[in-house]
């Protein structure tokens, strides 16, 4: 019976072994000497009809991918404008197991911004399938490959992923696995001749020169000999760590004998070359040929000539002694040896050893990839770091396809920190640097196409567009609108024409009275929802908070995405704290019919053999029917066109369909605006870490921000118009009544009714006071003007009479 058990514990230790063997080979498993940094791409671009791709927008994707701009295209990574578009050399991708592309030149037919056709000058393939759909993402990161089904069609063309990251651990260690089959020849062989001459016909131990070390280290009671052979070196690496003790060489003695029994003898130097460890440099450490061949020589580890793989081959035993970065001297006399060991073992002749000894070291220190858009690699980090196992990230070697556009990133860090200098410069330096955050996403994904996460953003800071929690204020009134909006709801029913009081008053709470006010300081016995919006009216908008119920707008909150406010009566003014995130996601829903997806930064995640890991994610969640949310939506274009968001068309030419709403709290601690088109939908968020006052409003703080930054990412991109909602039409109203306008009605709005919920009777207000008040206005800004004009003159006069060139 005490048998039977044994054998059972030894075949269930085998099992786990063998399990946990595996799970290093696949790369699901890190070990002391074996982690791999995951690689973090940017968003490709498939080429195919429909896309939207101006050419200015083009030729930015292209230059930031290093894509050179010529007369004649003659080669991969060079492309020309032509007449009708562009002509594109792509140069294929081959970074991911299974997702490779071949390079090939293509002809693109843009018309009104969008490829109207494609043409395959290297391929007889079909010109690419119609691509449906408003969303800008680029969906070729999850296509199927030829190998998948044989009838299937060739992918699109597309323009490469551009490589932003490297996702390392804490101990800053790169390293890039390769197969067996991308080593060369050459640097195997020294790896044997030098390593574990024996290696092809042991079994894991290398018995003769194991008992001579064994010896020779219990006479110095300690480690004092090596002689493990490769397979042992890598056992000691997976399972073991470096500490030399005499426990430890005896332990990984029967691990590397069961480790060749698993995986065989090229897996072993497979494993073996992709784990061993090269020292450091000043960009921190070196493990692995491929990495090592790059920071050494700046070349990929497939080019390596005889005396570079000696050289690294040599580093191996003591990566400290024999750095040919800080002993050159040192490492050159290895190198001579390793040529030696492979003459030996019949690997070399000595002609060639001894031309490869003679030869300098041929060092061009190369630094890792640094890393690019830290903002949106902490949110993929963020992002990634509840969806996958711990230490995947940093130790799995996998590839993240991410949603970035990296010509839209660039405007986004540029513009926002220009936003936030000119704010800063008009104010001065407060306690601490003025700080700011902006998120942009595609509307019908989800997708996070670029976010930033302070002016200056750095590796590892703080990132404030998904974890700063601030007040919304004025900016959560949308939500409180759209509820009142929403026919599905109980209670009593609104349109954009319905009247609330606006007059100042109390409201009961359990702190006691509380008594909003307007910013302007004007108030008003009657005006519309419309209006009330478009002007922020805060009074207004606690009276429709009161009606529809507190505790109805937190549900709706909730729906929206922005966790679950307190219901109490300031709910409608942006007390609960928000990221800038979740409110540019929330705002999606106008602009999408009534519904969001979660948002997310990743597309795809593939590990080292090309297979896509399961992800959570991207949910699509439904907030209001789409009747309420396009009328909403149809209210915040009027707050851009008749209200207090008219700035970002009046004063900053932002002539295109949008929709927004600024967002200024208590005391002018924190600006918002978010605004979205059609396609995409954009937050900013600008004030101090410790709060302390902007001393202006949003208007003026954030809505300029916004406004430059995203002229700068709709360049060239057509004005997309909203579609128009069945059953809706729109009237214009007197703003204060709500009824149908006359011609002697002063400010009238074009707002969005329902069919058969539209006003038909005309106001009948006496506006005679309001073109009074209108035109004592005109006057007083007219004699302010002139009076200007007048001093400025003046100023000249004086001057040129003074010889003073004004």
């Amino acid at each position: 019976m005490a048998l039977v058990l044994l054998l059972v514990g030894a075949a269930a230790l085998l099992a786990r072994f063998v399990e946990r063997v595996r799970a290093f080979e696949a790369r699901h498993a890190t070990g002391p000497a074996w982690a791999f940094p995951s690689r973090v791409w940017s968003a490709d671009i498939p080429l195919v009809r429909g896309a939207l791709a101006p050419v200015p927008w083009l030729r930015a994707e292209l230059a930031a991918r290093g894509y050179r701009e010529a007369y004649v295209v003659r080669a991969p990574g060079q492309w020309a404008p032509t007449a009708e578009g562009a002509e594109i050399w792509l140069r294929g991708f081959a970074a991911v197991p299974g997702r490779a592309a071949a390079p090939e030149r293509v002809r693109l037919r843009i018309e009104q911004g969008r490829i109207a056709a494609v043409r395959r000058l290297q391929d007889a393939g079909e010109p690419a399938a119609p691509r449906t759909g408003r969303s800008l993402r680029a969906r070729g990161t999850a296509r199927s490959s030829r190998a998948d089904r044989a009838d299937a069609a060739p992918p699109p063309p597309a323009i490469e992923p551009l490589l932003i990251a490297t996702l390392a651990d804490s101990n800053n260690v790169a390293r890039e696995f390769v197969p067996l089959a991308r080593i060369p020849r050459v640097l195997q062989q020294a790896a044997i001749a030098a390593e574990d001459r024996r290696f092809r016909s042991h079994w894991g131990l290398d018995l003769k020169g194991n008992a001579r070390a064994l010896v020779a280290n219990v006479r110095a009671g300690g480690v004092r000999q090596g002689a493990s052979t490769i397979t042992q070196q890598l056992a000691r690496g997976l399972f073991l760590g470096q500490q030399r003790s005499l426990a430890r060489k005896l332990a990984e003695m029967p691990l590397a004998v069961m480790l060749e029994r698993v995986i065989g003898k090229d897996r072993v130097l497979e494993m073996y070359l992709n784990s061993v460890y090269f020292g450091r440099d000043e960009w921190g450490g070196i493990a692995g040929v491929a990495d090592a061949s790059r920071r050494f020589f700046g070349v990929p580890v497939d080019s390596l000539s005889t005396a570079q793989a000696a050289l690294l081959v040599g580093v191996i035993p003591a990566p400290n002694l024999y750095s040919p970065l800080r002993r050159p001297d040192q490492a050159r006399r290895r190198r001579a040896a390793v040529l030696r060991d492979m003459v030996e073992v019949g690997a070399l002749d000595s002609a060639s050893a001894a031309a490869s000894a003679a030869g300098p070291l041929g060092l061009k220190p190369s630094p890792p990839l640094r890393q690019r858009f830290p903002s949106y690699v902490s949110y993929v980090r963020q992002y990634l770091g509840t969806r996958l196992p711990k230490g995947a990230l940093e130790g799995w070697g996998l590839d993240v396809m991410t949603a970035l556009d990296p010509v839209w990133q660039q405007a986004a860090e540029a513009g926002l920190a220009a936003g936030v200098d000119a704010q800063e410069g008009w104010r001065g330096r407060g306690r601490g640097p003025l700080q700011g955050a902006f998120v942009l996403l595609d509307n019908e994904s989800g997708e996070v196409r670029a976010l930033v996460g302070g002016r200056d953003p750095g590796r590892g800071d703080f990132n404030r567009a998904t974890q700063a929690l601030r007040q919304p204020g004025s900016a959560i009134k949308p939500v409180v609108y759209a509820a009142a909006l929403d026919a599905r709801r109980g209670g009593v029913k609104f349109t954009a024409g319905s009247t609330l009081p606006d007059l100042r008053r109390e409201f009961a709470t359990p702190e006691g009275p509380w008594k909003p006010r307007n910013d302007e300081g004007d108030y008003h016995a009657s005006v519309t929802l419309a209006k009330a919006l478009a002007k922020s009216l805060n009074v207004a908008t606690a009276n429709l908070v009161e009606r529809v119920g507190a505790g109805t707008v937190s549900r709706y909150a909730e729906r929206f995405g922005l966790g679950r406010p307190a219901a109490v009566a300031s709910i409608g003014l942006g007390t609960h704290e928000v990221t800038p995130l979740a409110l540019a996601d929330a705002y999606t829903v106008f602009p999408n019919g009534g519904w969001r997806r979660e948002p997310t930064p990743v597309r795809a995640v593939f590990d080292g053999r090309g297979r896509a890991l399961r992800l959570e994610g991207g949910k699509r969640v439904d907030v209001l029917p789409p009747e309420a949310a396009s009328l909403a939506r149809g209210l915040l274009e009027d707050v851009v066109t008749f209200g207090i968001s008219n700035p970002l068309v009046s004063t900053y030419g932002f002539a295109r369909p949008c929709g927004g709403k600024t967002g200024t709290t208590n005391d002018y601690h924190d600006a918002w605006f978010v605004g979205f088109t059609p396609v995409v939908t954009a937050a900013v968020w600008i004030g101090y870490d410790q709060p302390q006052s902007l001393a202006r409003p949003a208007v003026r703080v954030a809505l300029p921000a916004w406004a430059g930054i995203m002229t700068r990412v709709l360049d060239g991109f057509p004005p997309e118009p909203f579609a128009p909602a069945p059953g809706e039409t729109l009237v214009w109203v007197d703003p204060w009544s709500g009824l149908r306008a006359r011609e002697d009605c002063p400010a009238p709005m074009r707002v969005p009714f329902s069919k058969g919920s539209e006003p038909s009777a005309a106001c009948a207000l006496d506006h005679t006071a309001d073109w009074e008040a209108i035109l004592s206005r005109a006057y007083a800004d007219s004699l302010a003007k002139a009076a200007a004009d007048s001093a400025a003159a003046a100023d000249s006069a004086a001057a040129e009479s003074l010889g003073i060139e004004s």
